[in-house]
């Protein structure tokens, strides 16, 4: 059995996830939020 991943839909509730910045200090998506909205882009790559 294979699991897959389809991502995340246009209008749908993102999880909650933490991730390591530029500087290696944790980002998370929930705290960021309290200051505004922000705006999120993943670059997808193999290098």
């Amino acid at each position: 059995m294979t699991e897959t991943s389809t991502g995340i839909e246009v209008g749908q509730e993102m999880p909650a996830f933490e991730l390591p910045d530029e500087e290696g200090s944790p980002f998370g998506l929930f705290e960021q939020l309290r200051d505004g909205p922000i705006v999120l882009v993943f670059y997808r790559g193999d290098w």
